[in-house]
């Protein structure tokens, strides 16, 4: 009869085996689930500072944007450590392309970009422990105590088209070409002393209104609020609604507006093709887009007058963020990222 073998240790050795697995298993476990707590904290803490950030870019004054992009720290104390603070350093300005829906240049000068970018990447991205990391120095593995988690957000600005004014396009130059012009707003009649008109009130997509209407749009320029104006997506090729008058009214609080509230700044308004007539029952396309300095309003004689400075440019549009007050900001992904 063979002796038999002492085979008590064999159980031992399975068992630490399992627990080192098992450790390893729930030391993944936590790592992931760390990463993943870490990368989500840190993403909404640059979402918020992109949006507050962006906010900032029609002062063009990095001060200011940069100010804003780290205002939210006190609250965005995402893994509990002051070396993870939002910096300055964080902030860049892009151009996104909304035609294509992509940011087509980075590292933008703040005086043309649309956008900006907050992150934290590769060796700034944000520093989270590692609970692997001690067994497997342990086990004679050499590896980082902590790991980088990259994040980044970017938000972008468009201006919320509210003047109610469209200009005929016979007001216009070359592109670019700055003139002065007196904008004559069409009579109720459709006649003036010298048949001179250029321009229309315009109500936008809300084609059943009057005085009280236009003077709300004014309001809506000023306190970026709704105001009961129907503004959609406005942009090249939208009808908007057109209405003839010369209410002094709606004249006296233009003049308020541009020259008394909000004097010696320039404004972003429709061009239609217009030439004849402002038809309330018949919106009419923009085809364009201008920019107005308004230096004079005249609420005597027939036509009616806003004395300005006028531009004409299709490319300003939503983009055209310099000297309006009313704004609509959006975060972007950025696919070439890989975000």
């Amino acid at each position: 009869m063979q002796p038999v073998k002492n085979e008590s240790g064999s159980v031992i050795v399975l068992v630490t085996l399992m627990i080192v697995l098992l450790m390893v298993i729930v030391g993944l476990g936590l790592d992931t689930g760390q990463l993943t707590y870490t990368r989500n904290q840190g993403q909404s803490a640059v979402d918020a500072a992109a949006l507050a950030a962006v906010s900032a870019l029609p002062s063009r004054d990095p001060n200011q944007v940069n100010a804003r992009a780290v205002a939210f720290n006190a609250t965005n104390d995402y893994v509990a450590s002051g070396t993870d603070a939002l910096k300055s350093t964080d902030v860049s300005y892009v151009y996104y392309n909304f035609t294509t829906n992509n940011v087509e240049r980075y590292n933008e000068p703040i005086a043309t970009a649309n956008g900006v970018r907050v992150a934290r990447e590769g060796g700034h991205g944000i520093t989270t422990p590692m609970f692997l990391t001690p067994l497997m120095n342990l086990l004679g593995m050499s590896t980082p105590g902590t790991q980088n988690v990259s994040v980044s957000a970017v938000a972008t600005i468009t201006t919320k088209p509210a003047i109610p004014i469209a200009l005929w396009s016979n007001v216009c130059g070359a592109v670019g070409e700055e003139k002065t012009t007196e904008i004559k707003l069409q009579h109720p009649d459709q006649k003036d002393d010298t048949n001179s008109e250029n321009s229309c009130w315009t109500t936008f997509l809300d084609c059943s209104s009057g005085a009280k209407d236009i003077k709300a749009l004014f309001k809506v320029a000023e306190e970026c609020s709704g105001g009961g104006a129907n503004l959609g997506p406005i942009e090249i090729g939208t009808q908007i609604c057109q209405n003839r008058g010369q209410a002094n009214s709606a004249l006296n609080y233009a003049d308020d507006f541009f020259t008394k509230d909000h004097p010696n700044r320039w404004w972003l308004v429709p061009v239609i093709g217009g030439g004849g007539n402002c038809d309330p029952s018949n919106p009419t396309k923009i085809t364009s887009w201008a920019k107005i300095y308004p230096t004079a309003v005249s609420s005597k004689g027939n036509p009616k007058t806003i004395t300005a400075k006028v531009v004409c440019d299709p490319k300003y549009g939503n983009e055209f963020i310099d000297g309006n007050l009313c704004f609509n900001h959006r975060l972007v992904r950025e696919p070439g990222k890989g975000y």
